[in-house]
């Protein structure tokens, strides 16, 4: 109870959770009771966009990290980006931006934003093409992709189109359309992702690097 549009949760030790709200709101779940957390990013809740997915580093316990997915504004439009944060007692400190999808656009739809750190250590986010079709299948442009970067936010050495001229070093995978769910599968270390497709079109993939 209490919640509006909640988009992900993240699981806290000591059964503690965070939670996003998709207008722009974190909170903290503890001893029965929802906080809310200040500090986060300039967020623009549209539509689909706004605070989505929030993820715990590998090394949590050590270095209380947190990172989260949102939908931001500039002078070009509204796109997806990440950020990060350490968490401790309620309250997140050195939030530093490491990634912004590239261009930004105008409308609301289709950002969309798992995060999930690999069994390699970096990051995946998924990048939904914003309604802009051929934007996936343009390796130039960030939306309508897998991305996997470092917590620094820069492309690893391994990712399949670093050194290629006018392809975006970030990218992992593209044409998705706009995939809102990605799992590690139990047991294994292949990832799973779920994007939606259009009137039925939904699909299930296993993530391969350079994949169309």
């Amino acid at each position: 109870e209490g919640l509006e549009h909640p988009w992900a949760i993240a699981f806290l030790p000591n059964a503690e959770m965070l939670i996003t709200e998709r207008p722009g709101r974190l909170l903290w779940y503890e001893n029965g009771k929802l906080h809310q957390i200040n500090g986060l990013p300039d967020i623009t809740a549209v539509r689909q966009g706004g605070l989505l997915d929030v993820v715990l580093h590998p090394n949590f316990l050590i270095n209380r990290t947190v990172c989260f997915s949102y939908s931001a504004s500039s002078d070009d439009g509204i796109g997806t980006e990440i950020a990060c944060a350490e968490f401790d007692q309620g309250r997140l400190f050195n939030l530093r931006i490491i990634f912004q999808a590239e261009p930004k656009s105008g409308g609301g739809v289709h950002f969309g934003s798992r995060l999930l750190f690999g069994p390699d250590g970096y990051l995946y986010a998924t990048l939904g093409e914003r309604g802009n079709r051929p934007q996936a299948q343009n390796l130039g442009t960030h939306p309508g992709s897998v991305i996997r970067i470092t917590e620094e936010g820069m492309a690893p050495p391994g990712n399949p189109f670093v050194g290629q001229k006018n392809a975006q070093p970030e990218i992992f995978t593209y044409g998705n359309r706009n995939p809102q769910g990605m799992a590690l599968e139990l047991n294994g270390d292949r990832i799973w992702i779920h994007e939606h497709g259009p009137r039925g079109g939904d699909e299930l993939n296993i993530l391969y690097s350079g994949a169309n």
